[in-house]
């Protein structure tokens, strides 16, 4: 599996190079960096010098495994946030042809139902953001799914808030999953990391989401499906005509010619594995671990010990004797004492 962070703080040069390094030394495959649409002209001028420097990047320094050796991919975005719903859907219109991704923060009813309506926007980012309930309703999650704009929820929201604060966004997330169960609109997962040290493992995200009611499925469609064709969907965009109409280049015929994102059905029959976030890890995973080879050595001289059953039996024949006549002397002298004080209680009261 491949995983997809589309919300990703883009700042400059250099930081966005480290959270680019950090993200791959953790797992990642493709990273979307969100700018204002002030800064984003800027952003795409060193485009192409972050490209070069992701391809020199390090394997051995990265806590990758075996199976995914894949370099990591960037895109570059713009994110509307302190806008009206108004200047959003001016926003939008004027950058919808340069812009790779758009995406606009919630939390407005206002904000949260014109990013849901309006066809040209990708991601409606974090629909409860100063809120106390989700800010999202049946009306907004029909909208969602009709536009086919996704919903996005933001691991460093639960992150950096705690206590009560903390509660209701787990709160928030279970209720938004809920009207994804129902109404099926796009929903994806991001970290929204600003610094390294935001960068988490995708173990980690992925056993977060897990634990607060998130299926595999789920987590499957939120990390790689749906941000899948999002960038299939802008990266194809100047070829599509009006909805459900796209002009396929060099095609002779009517045949399908587009590759299909895999379904989570369709990657497990692809991989032959019954999960894809419980596997068993091989011996090859811990050549550099010295305590599985210590743990070896334990087992074996563990196996050697030769134990007498015919002694263990004595023992606990014995044992047992000496544990019933400790008993039943110690109950006789309990029951002495209680009656003793009982008999001290009365005389009292009389």
């Amino acid at each position: 599996m491949r995983f997809y962070d589309m919300n990703i703080r883009g700042k400059n040069y250099q930081n966005d190079l480290a959270l680019i390094k950090e993200a791959y030394k953790f797992g990642w495959d493709y990273l979307n960096l969100n700018y204002s649409a002030d800064y984003y002209k800027e952003a795409l001028s060193y485009y192409d010098d972050l490209v070069e420097d992701i391809l020199a990047f390090d394997k051995n320094e990265t806590y990758r495994n075996k199976y995914n050796d894949d370099s990591i991919a960037i895109s570059m975005g713009i994110n509307i946030q302190n806008a009206n719903s108004n200047e959003i859907q001016k926003i939008a219109r004027r950058n919808r042809d340069k812009a790779f991704l758009i995406s606009a923060l919630g939390g407005d009813l206002k904000v949260n139902r014109s990013v849901c309506e309006n066809i040209k926007m990708d991601i409606l980012s974090r629909p409860y953001y100063k809120r106390r309930d989700s800010g999202m309703n049946h009306v907004l999650a029909k909208e969602a799914a009709r536009n086919n704009v996704a919903i996005e929820l933001c691991f460093a929201d639960v992150l950096h808030n705690h206590l009560k604060y903390r509660a209701n966004l787990v709160s928030s997330f279970k209720e938004i999953l809920m009207f994804h169960r129902k109404f099926k609109f796009p929903l994806i997962l991001t970290t929204d990391s600003r610094s390294i040290y935001d960068i988490r493992s995708t173990r980690d995200i992925t056993s977060f989401f897990k634990s607060i009611g998130f299926t595999d499925r789920e987590i499957y469609n939120g990390f790689y499906y749906y941000p899948k064709e999002i960038v299939d969907l802008n990266n194809n965009r100047k070829n599509i005509i009006v909805q459900g109409v796209t002009v396929i280049e060099g095609a002779d015929d009517f045949t399908e010619s587009k590759t299909k994102t895999p379904t989570y059905e369709e990657f497990l029959e692809m991989n032959q594995k019954n999960s894809i976030f419980n596997q068993s890890l091989d011996e090859d995973d811990f050549e550099d671990l010295s305590l599985v080879d210590d743990f070896d050595d334990f087992d074996d001289g563990f196996d050697n010990i030769d134990i007498d059953d015919d002694f263990d039996e004595d023992i606990s024949d014995e044992f047992d004797e000496d544990m019933a006549d400790d008993f039943e002397e110690g109950l006789s002298d309990d029951l002495d004492s209680l009656d003793y004080e009982n008999n001290v209680y009365e005389e009292d009261i009389l």
